[in-house]
């Protein structure tokens, strides 16, 4: 690295941890106001609204990395500019791709933190987080009263999917249990029934309207009511098994929607998550070629415009990207194909003005 190369990594890093440090004091500043009345209606102590800043830092960091990103670029490249230096150094035969080569490196490295982070830091403080402002301590979990889309697979090889289940009520609806081989590679029987009852006195659900089919024999048997002594698994452990995707790391999610696969549960929602989870960090490295392309021309009050420019450009990305997003969830685009769109209009888009700042 040349001592040119170093000294504008310098500015850029400097530049990008200032914009850095004020869109995350305007993020808290925004939920200070909900801290505060948290803490006013004692759903929070003061100690725990410390702590529960500190676990609302990750989710803040990831979503304002890519607007710190693009202020920083076009600060950094706009002081070069208005110093005469960007046209001194391309006067010298420099072309404006050699001056930005490394900024557009580091970017990367950002959005490989932000992937990182993303993965192991935020699920479990999003988690945390989400305790605190329930009132509940960080290490319980809140059990819900209902469930959609309830999956368990057993340790004898039984694997449960129910449509709709509530413990209060001890009742589930649209049941559907595979019973597998031990190698859990071929399905031995399936038993269907529209709803179900578990009794706690006999430890087993009772269903009705069942329909047990044996696969090998190829036989169906029909039952008005079927109490099945392999069936033992109470309305708890469907509503414990599996939590919110945004609270797993890639590898649970990933797991999660294996098994909800083997019967043929809802995944929109895991593959949404999972899906933004390899999209989203890279935004941080695609926006720096807008940032550094625009800010390569000086101009008067380029402060101002330098702030106005990322802020645009910032939440223009957000809007783009929430909306294919939503068009993801409800299954219209595949969820990985809706999260990289954004990111290749505003790739192209970068690409189109750094060609344009080499002139």
């Amino acid at each position: 690295m040349k001592k040119l190369d170093i000294y504008i990594c310098k500015n850029f890093l400097k530049s990008v941890f200032i914009s850095l440090l004020a869109f995350i004091n305007i993020f808290l500043l925004s939920q200070l106001f909900k801290i505060i009345r948290y803490v006013t209606d004692g759903r929070m102590t003061v100690h725990q609204s410390l702590i529960y800043i500190v676990y609302l830092l990750p989710k803040i960091f990831i979503e304002v990395m890519p607007l710190a990103v693009l202020l920083g670029s076009l600060m950094c490249v706009n002081r070069m500019a208005s110093n005469l230096e960007i046209i001194s150094l391309k006067t010298a035969g420099i072309s404006f791709r050699r001056i930005v080569r490394y900024p557009i490196i580091i970017s990367f490295l950002f959005s490989v933190i932000v992937f990182q982070v993303m993965d192991f830091v935020f699920p479990s403080t999003l988690a945390k987080s989400r305790a605190l402002r329930a009132g509940r301590k960080i290490e319980e979990k809140m059990l819900p009263i209902e469930k959609n889309n309830a999956f368990l697979r057993t340790e004898n090889n039984v694997v449960y999917y129910i449509q709709n289940i509530n413990r209060v009520k001890n009742e589930a609806k649209m049941i559907e249990i595979l019973e597998l081989n031990k190698s859990f590679d071929k399905i031995k029987t399936i038993t269907t029934a529209k709803s179900g009852k578990f009794d706690f006195n006999k430890n087993l659900w009772i269903l009705k309207d069942a329909v047990v089919s044996d696969i090998s024999t190829g036989k169906q048997r029909k039952y008005r009511v079927y109490e099945g002594k392999e069936f033992n698994k109470g309305p708890e452990r469907f509503l414990t098994i599996q939590g919110d995707p945004e609270e797993l790391t890639n590898t649970q999610i990933k797991k999660s929607i294996r098994d909800i696969r083997i019967t043929g549960g809802d995944i929109k929602e895991s593959l949404a998550v999972l899906g933004k989870r390899y999209s989203f960090p890279f935004a941080s490295f695609i926006v720096s070629f807008l940032g550094l392309a625009l800010g390569s021309r000086y101009v008067r009050g380029a402060s101002a415009i330098s702030i106005a420019l990322s802020i645009g450009l910032g939440y223009g990305y957000y809007i783009v990207q929430a909306s294919f997003e939503a068009l993801g969830v409800n299954g219209i685009l595949n969820p990985f194909i809706s999260g990289w769109i954004p990111n290749l209009l505003f790739l192209a888009l970068g690409i189109y003005f750094m060609k344009r700042a080499e002139y």
